[in-house]
């Protein structure tokens, strides 16, 4: 007898549990990394190969709309336009 109200008793924190668990991951988002930047690939010379599809004039790049972050760890590129 004891051992059968045991066995519901750990049966019951288990479930309750698993679904504190389900609930918990349901509202709180997931995060797969904290990181604040991304490796981008690059040549064995450290330079980057980028194709541009379309462009009828001067691109506009506004670095400052960048996080901070995003180079935070990383150095300086040099760019060379071909």
């Amino acid at each position: 007898m004891k051992t059968d109200l045991y066995t519901k008793i750990i049966l019951t924190i288990i479930a309750i549990a698993l679904t504190a668990n389900l609930i918990k991951g349901s509202i709180t988002p997931a995060m797969a990394d904290s990181k604040h930047y991304v490796s981008v690939p690059l040549n064995a010379d450290g330079s980057m190969n980028v194709n541009i599809i379309k462009s009828s004039g001067p691109l506009d790049v506004k670095i400052n709309d960048v996080d901070y972050y995003a180079f935070r760890h990383v150095e300086p590129l040099k760019v060379k336009v071909q």
